[in-house]
């Protein structure tokens, strides 16, 4: 029979007995996962850089997970479709979400706000993150940015600067730029990066905002020229391009992101098996390799840190959009 000290010794060790029971329950469910193929839906249209980007991970996660990773495109209406159809997926994290900064931007443009980013899903990992330049054409008349800035004040609003869609991240940088300036321009938005390049080349437009990948061929054989990088620090693949910063427009720090998520209440060990193996993927050679050839980073990280680094884009966007004035129906 048990004496009293020996029941109290039992009785003390049972949390302990359940707190390992319930980590070995966690473990078998994120060692059972997944168990059927995984779909990632991608809030952008086939062929650019993000699509690349999402094939490139899905292509190494196949491996590590043990099940195919099926691409699924729902590019358009600023990623509001992408996010409510994973958003309502079943949460066990065989559909997964790969979205940009412009979906954070949305959820501060559209009113009444079309979903909750931070109550719908559960970050997972920051997959990329990639840089703005301020293009000229090769024979522009702005040698640096301070003449840009010096024309659009004189000209109040007649200097013509193209972005990629409007609800962009490269629309909210001009944007943000036009306040820190201090200056106006107007805005003139395309369907996508190339066309924006080829009206800037064709001298349709003063300037354009617009990402690295798409315009690194072109700075290349000098077609254009790059005035700026929205960055606080320059780009490697660009490192002779100054910052926004750097030349006079104080505390100016924009980069865009791209990242993995699950739908809300997934299991947090399906969620960490998920990061882990996403880390991983960004770490094989062809994958750096790649990203280093597109002048795109590779940030990693927890889903802690995503959840941040969303939280942290959604605030600021929120208060460019409204100093701003910008309303999107």
């Amino acid at each position: 029979m048990l004496g009293k000290r020996d029941i109290l010794k039992v009785a003390g060790a049972l949390p302990l007995v359940w707190s390992g029971g319930a980590s070995l329950a966690a473990s078998a469910y994120s060692h059972g996962y997944p168990t059927k193929p995984v779909t990632l839906v991608l809030a952008f249209g086939p062929g650019n850089a993000a699509d690349t980007i999402g094939r490139l991970v899905a292509h190494h996660l196949s491996g590590f997970l043990g099940q195919q990773v099926i691409i699924d495109n729902r590019p358009g209406a600023g990623g509001v479709g992408a996010v409510k159809l994973v958003a309502g997926a079943k949460p066990d994290g065989h559909t997964l979400l790969y979205i940009g900064a412009g979906v954070a931007i949305s959820q501060a443009l559209f009113k009444p706000q079309p979903y909750d980013m931070l109550e719908s899903f559960a970050p997972v990992c920051t997959v990329s993150s990639n840089d703005v330049l301020l293009l000229v054409r090769k024979d522009s008349r702005f040698a640096r940015m301070e003449d840009f800035i010096r024309e659009a004040r004189e000209k109040k609003g007649n200097v013509m600067v193209g972005v990629s869609l409007l609800g962009t991240t490269q629309h909210l940088t001009a944007e943000l730029f036009k306040l820190r300036a201090n200056i106006d321009f107007t805005i003139v938005p395309f369907k996508t990066a190339s066309a924006v390049t080829t009206a800037l080349s064709a001298g349709d437009i003063d300037l354009a905002f617009e990402y690295v990948p798409p315009a690194l061929p072109l700075l290349g054989s000098g077609q254009l020229r790059a005035l700026a990088i929205a960055n606080a620090r320059r780009s490697e693949v660009l490192p002779d391009v100054p910052t926004v910063a750097e030349q006079g427009v104080s505390e100016f720090n924009v980069s865009s992101w791209g990242m993995f998520v699950a739908p809300a209440q997934t299991p947090g060990p399906v969620v960490q098996r998920l990061n882990q193996e996403v880390v991983r993927a960004l770490r094989q050679p062809d994958v750096v390799k790649r990203f280093a050839d597109m002048g795109i980073r590779a940030p990693g990280g927890t889903p802690a840190q995503a959840r941040e680094l969303m939280a942290s884009e959604i605030v600021r966007w929120a208060n460019v959009v409204n100093e701003s004035k910008i309303s999107l129906k």
